[in-house]
This record gives C-alpha cells, structure tokens and sequence, in this order.
C-alpha cells in the first residue's frame, strides 16, 4: 500500500527519521521527499515548509504515483487544557479561520488511529500565521481542538486526487503556553525555519532563551510521540480492521 505523509519542518520528521531507514529521493532543495517500507506500507513523506505558500507548492506532484492513503502530520498548538504537549490528536476535520473550508477525515482512517492511541477530536483549525498566545489560543478554543498551519491545503489536495485522508498531530505546546519568539519572523520564503532570524530575536531579547530551551524540549517529545505513534499505526495496517472498527461495522449491518 502506498501512503503520502507531510510535514511541515524537518525537526517534525527527525524521530521518525532515526527509528526508521528513510532514504531521499531527490537532491533538489525545493522538493524534500523521503522514502521508507514500513510493514506492507510504502511511506512517501514530504516535507511542505510551514504555511499555506509553502504547502501548496510542495503538492503539485506529491499525488503522482497513486497514494492509497494521505496523513496531514506534524505539530500543532493545543487549543483546550485537556491536551498536552505530546498528546497525539486526530481530527475527524479540519478548517481555515474564515471559515470558507471545512473538510472531512476519512472515518475508517481516523478509528484506526484511535485504536492505534491517538486522542479522537473534533477539530483542527489552520491559521495562516502562528497562534503564540493563551489568549488568542482561547479566542480559538470554541471553534477547534487545536492550531496549526497546513493541514486544510493537505487534505484539500487528497480529495481533489481522490485519496482517503486524514489529519494526525503531536502538540507541541498547551493552551496556556506563551511562544518565546513571534515565529511569524523566522520562516524563510520556503516555509523553513531561518536560525540567524532566530538568533536575531533572541540577542534582542535574551531573557526569552529559556522559554525557546523549554518549547524545543516539548517539541523533540512530540515529534518522537508521533513517530511512535505514526509507525505502529502503519503497521496496523496490514492486521486488518481494529476491534472498535469491527464493531462499528458490526452494528452498522
């Protein structure tokens, strides 16, 4: 079976790049695409750069050689107190901030993932900047579960392709987490993180080098909860249907 999974940043797919032998395919800077057989699955991943510029470029070919399945992953910013950093969410949708797309999750893909130890929720919403405070986080928690950046443009191109989707997320910092740095400064016009940007923040204001140390520890815990995560659930797949999607389908005849 052949899967497409995107991500936005490298440091997202770093964990998953050390549990599992990924080769690259191409040595094109713009196109960072990365291979890997996990049980029956043949894993495409794509890193699209953070935001919607970004996301959409990085797609125009990702769909080329079939997918059975596509997997929007990566972080996310949790909206509601009962998520953590490194809970592992799936949403059974996601939608822009305006409100002008509201998109579906495969709802066999998102049980499996639930089976597989994600945390089922309603919704993630995707902003077109980073969300860096408690209080626009809270502005937000009515609407959605979780914020991040390129999911709605992921699963958007699955449908367009006909491909079952679903959108998969490791939180890398709570609801009442202030961001140290206004990260909307630091992304290059490819959507990856600048380091002298970073580090031309931090020697405006040093006092922020702890809280960027502390959101850099609960990021790398993410990411490696959702390596774990994304590897057992792809090895589900060759097992056949979960009990819970058994049953479903048991009360469904």
């Amino acid at each position: 079976m052949k899967v497409l999974i995107t991500f936005a940043l490298a440091n997202e797919f770093v964990p998953w790049r050390k549990l599992r032998r990924f080769e690259r395919v191409s040595g094109d800077a713009w196109d960072q695409t990365y291979t890997a057989t996990i049980g029956e699955c043949e894993v495409r991943v794509v890193l699209t750069g953070a935001g919607r510029f970004a996301a959409q470029r990085s797609l125009v070919h990702a769909f080329d050689d079939a997918p059975a399945l596509c997997i929007a992953s990566g972080l996310c910013g949790g909206l509601k107190s009962a998520y953590a950093p490194g809970d592992v969410l799936v949403a059974r949708a996601v939608a822009d901030l305006a409100g002008t797309r509201l998109i579906q999750g495969d709802p066999e893909l998102i049980m499996r993932a639930g089976g597989a130890g994600a945390k089922i929720v309603d919704k993630f919403l995707v902003s077109d900047r980073v969300v860096s405070t408690p209080e626009e986080k809270a502005t937000l928690a009515a609407a959605g579960d979780a914020v991040d950046m390129e999911s709605v443009y992921v699963l958007a191109a699955a449908w367009q392709h006909g491909v079952r989707t679903i959108a998969v997320r490791a939180v890398s910092d709570a609801a009442d987490s202030d961001l140290p740095l206004d990260f909307n400064r630091v992304f290059t016009e490819r959507g990856e993180v600048s380091i002298p940007k970073v580090v031309g923040q931090l020697i405006r204001r040093p006092g922020r080098l702890p809280g960027l140390l502390r959101l850099a520890n609960e990021s790398e815990q993410a990411a490696s909860a959702l390596a774990h995560f994304l590897d057992a659930y792809l090895l589900r797949m060759e097992v056949g249907p979960t009990p819970e999607l058994a049953k479903a389908e048991e009360l469904a005849v």
